[in-house]
């Protein structure tokens, strides 16, 4: 088998996410699934918080010269976001009844220096 040659950007994006999974793992969180791609889009961790079903957006930025990781996260993004929790509810969980809570884990990596995580529980509101 051959093994896909990756970009910087999808190498970074695969860390951030390692790093964000094992951050929640430490946080308590019962990991389901690591993106997680769907027709309609992708998600990039699934876990559960005790009861609570969490769609985890991991966003990594290295410098905050134009925005936090947190504040990268656009109302497009956003939709699309909720698109593909859409699918996967319908789809991998049509029988699911209990809390549903969109986190993001940021991640602040400057060049040389270590990464600062930060967990936003509930950082935004979507109509499902």
């Amino acid at each position: 088998h051959r093994i896909p040659m990756l970009s910087d950007r999808q190498r970074r994006g695969h860390d951030a996410e390692r790093l964000a999974a094992a951050y929640l793992r430490r946080e308590g969180y019962c990991l389901e699934a690591a993106n997680a791609r769907f027709p309609v889009g992708e998600l990039d961790l699934i876990a559960q918080d005790g009861n609570t079903l969490c769609f985890v957006e991991v966003r990594v930025k290295t410098s905050t010269q134009f925005g936090t990781a947190s504040e990268s996260i656009t109302r497009a993004k956003r939709h699309h976001f909720m698109k593909a929790v859409q699918w996967y509810l319908q789809r991998r969980r049509p029988r699911w009844e209990g809390p549903i809570r969109f986190d993001v884990v940021a991640i602040q990596h400057p060049p040389g220096a270590q990464p600062s995580l930060e967990l936003i529980r509930a950082a935004f509101d979507a109509h499902l």
